[in-house]
């Protein structure tokens, strides 16, 4: 199980519908269809293989709430989906102390989009450059200087705890949600 910004933990073990992931990434069924058919974002594999039906894992759930939030940013939804799927990579999705939020800063590089993954104090201040596994203390945590080339800031911690909560919702208030055990 993990947690995203909200008290209530997910198992990894819930899929979630297309119909189900448009409503919590708060976009139309036709938008989810049309990704899928181009590979923005992946149904889930059980037993080897992608189920007909369309099941997406909490991870994708995740992923399709940042990939929609560049997409309303008015990134294209293909670079959209690299930017966020080398965010993923990259990140060890470890949620940032309480009193740090996390963004990340999406830079156009020789025509591809970068991903800088970085924190801030809640009360505001300068953005640091996230350093896997250092603490906030360390004299790694660097100042971000922003980019003299447009860019974008987008509120990870906020979309996933947006994503987190409608996914609670759904899961405590309906029996939609797919909680397989294993």
């Amino acid at each position: 199980m993990s947690k995203v910004g909200a008290t209530v933990l997910i198992p990894d073990t819930v899929f979630v519908s297309a119909a189900e992931l448009a409503e919590i990434i708060g976009a139309d069924l036709e938008t989810v269809n049309n990704w899928i058919r181009r590979g923005i974002i992946n149904r889930t594999p059980i037993g080897q293989r992608p189920l007909r039906n369309r099941l997406f894992s909490k991870e994708e759930v995740y992923k399709t709430a940042l990939k929609n939030g560049l997409v309303k940013l008015g990134i294209p939804p293909s670079p959209a989906s690299d930017a966020v799927n080398t965010l993923w990579k990259d990140w060890d999705r470890r949620e940032p102390p309480g009193k740090h939020n996390l963004y990340a800063v999406v830079l156009p590089i020789n025509g591809k989009l970068t991903v800088a993954l970085c924190t801030q104090k809640k009360s505001g201040g300068p953005l640091y450059k996230y350093k896997f596994g250092a603490s906030r203390g360390s004299k790694s945590m660097v100042e971000m200087d922003l980019p003299q080339q447009a860019f974008v800031v987008i509120p990870i911690s906020d979309l996933l705890y947006s994503a987190n909560s409608k996914l609670s919702e759904l899961l405590l208030g309906t029996t939609r949600g797919r909680l397989l055990r294993g």
